[in-house]
């Protein structure tokens, strides 16, 4: 599981289940620590960390970039399909990847497909899009309905902040494994058990094992049944975690839990227009639906918790109006400012404390951020 270059494996101890429609999730994180990466200018240095446009990336999403699905067994695209950067503005003199390195992008998948397929023996689908790839028993139909959601995800999110930083990942260094049925969750961890050592696969690994998704640092996987998809498309499961980890890697693994959770909630409603994904602590059923309405219904009956107790809710205590409440509050701060967003972002990657941060990103106080979330809210139809 190591990540080449990297000795360090972190692992973190809150421990995650999640429930969705019928199926239950475990969502152990082992984390391996990796910054986003850095375009360098022209004269070797790196861009600003402090770039109001970029974010110290160096490089902007282009402006109209359509989406990109690429299916294995179908012909590649053309690596400058791949291409969806330009120079940043103000860190005048990035480095936009080239042709050739969105080529490799298109290799790294096939070799990485042809890897599973060896490890497994199955005859492995692979999907791919600009910032993630996804192997393993897909049908052709659930490999596009997989890819282009996920571009609809990162798409979303480069739109909304104007930059890469919420996305950091590529194919290359993002890769899922889809499962179908308990047959194939039980073989794949029978490989992946001889890979890794079992520090290297979490404390969580084994009672993950009652459960239908594992995030693990180098291979989240998580498995379906011909009767969990007729409550949810398989993309849920793929959306959650992609977008989980996006925001783990962007905050250099210090986003607080509630967050990441929120981010994930985010992501998936974005996507489906409602959520069936979710962490929980203890076998529970949580409804599944439009959150953000019900979240707007919650403010409307002044049911919402003040933010400082959502900070330091422990997952073991959360009940389905945390679930509901972290999706809002997430939602409210990335839509209605995200360039404070980026600002919170980059506060926690430097080490700040969540609540410091919060307010100093925001210019405002939490009680006052709860307010004008409620009012966001109650504006909504």
């Amino acid at each position: 599981m190591l990540r080449a270059g990297s000795s360090e494996v972190r692992e973190l101890s809150r421990r995650a289940f999640c429930w969705q429609g019928g199926l239950w999730l475990g969502g152990a994180l082992v984390a391996v620590a990796q910054e986003p990466a850095t375009a360098p200018q022209a004269n070797g240095t790196p861009p600003s960390s402090d770039c109001p446009r970029c974010g110290g990336l160096g490089v902007i999403p282009q402006e109209g970039a359509r989406p990109l699905v690429w299916i294995t067994g179908q012909p590649p695209p053309r690596p400058e399909a791949f291409l969806d950067e330009q120079d940043c503005p103000i860190c005048t003199g990035g480095a936009p990847r080239s042709v050739e390195q969105a080529h490799q992008q298109i290799e790294a998948v096939q070799q990485r497909n042809q890897l599973w397929s060896e490890r497994t023996g199955w005859r492995v689908v692979s999907v791919a899009t600009r910032h993630a790839a996804v192997h393993g028993q897909l049908t052709p139909s659930q490999a596009r309905s997989v890819g282009q959601a996920l571009e609809t995800l990162t798409l979303h999110l480069k739109a909304v902040t104007g930059t890469f930083v919420l996305t950091p990942t590529r194919p290359s260094t993002f890769e899922m494994f889809f499962l179908w049925e308990r047959s194939g969750w039980d073989r794949f961890r029978s490989v992946l058990e001889k890979l890794y050592t079992l520090e290297q696969l979490g404390s969580e690994w084994a009672p993950a094992r009652d459960y239908n998704a594992y995030d693990h640092a180098e291979i989240p996987h998580w498995y379906e049944t011909p009767q969990s998809v007729r409550g949810r498309p398989p993309s849920c499961g793929a959306v959650f975690l992609t977008a989980r980890r996006q925001l783990i890697l962007a905050t250099a693994h210090r986003a607080p839990f509630w967050l990441r959770e929120g981010f994930a909630a985010y992501g998936d409603y974005r996507c489906h227009g409602s959520n069936r994904w979710y962490s929980v602590y203890d076998v529970r059923r949580l409804p599944v639906g439009d959150w953000m309405a019900e979240a707007r219904r919650a403010a409307a009956e002044d049911r919402l918790r003040p933010w400082e107790d959502v900070f330091h809710r422990e997952l073991r205590d959360w009940e389905w109006l945390d679930h509901v409440q972290t999706l809002a509050m997430t939602a409210f701060l990335l839509e209605t400012q995200p360039s404070r967003f980026l600002d919170l972002v980059r506060r926690l990657r430097m080490g700040e404390a969540l609540e410091p941060a919060l307010t100093a990103a925001y210019r405002r106080s939490t009680t006052e951020l709860a307010q004008q979330c409620s009012r966001w809210l109650l504006a909504r139809r």
